[in-house]
């Protein structure tokens, strides 16, 4: 009986520890795209200098926006949105030829605003998106009596 035990708790712990190791490159990826989204919040909300975040992207997305691009994108979320105050990380999804990393950010002029960051399957940044979180007003109907 305590052979049965042992054999299945040794089981138990094998299985355990092999999808330990399975998860692990999906943690490390995570881990990685989290560092280089905050790297570009970093330089491109808090230190103001969009050629820095540039940088940051992959080969294919430098071609796509350039300097200039940069710093126009730049001055229109400064524009629009405000001066930068926070953010805190939502959510990161697996797909089969990408990965998207969302966060929370609140600006001066938004409060709420969804930022997506797109990742390559080699873990580089390839585009980001910010878009401002409309909240609507609930309306109670309270009647008088």
């Amino acid at each position: 009986m305590k052979k049965k035990i042992a054999a299945l708790v040794l089981g138990a712990l094998l299985s355990v520890s092999a999808a330990a190791m399975a998860a692990t490159p999906d943690a490390e990826m995570m881990s990685t795209q989290q560092e280089k989204a905050a790297a570009w919040v970093e330089t491109m909300l808090v230190k103001n200098d969009p050629a820095a975040s540039l940088k940051l992207m992959s080969a294919e997305a430098q071609k796509e926006i350039d300097a200039k691009k940069a710093t126009a994108i730049h001055q229109d979320m400064d524009k629009n949105l405000g001066k930068y105050k926070g953010g805190r990380f939502v959510g990161w999804t697996r797909f089969d030829q990408a990965d998207q990393m969302m966060y929370l950010l609140s600006f001066e002029k938004e409060p709420v605003v969804r930022c997506v960051f797109l990742f390559d399957k080699k873990g580089n940044l390839q585009n980001f998106a910010l878009s401002p979180v409309k909240q609507t007003e609930e309306k109670k109907d309270v009647k008088k009596k």
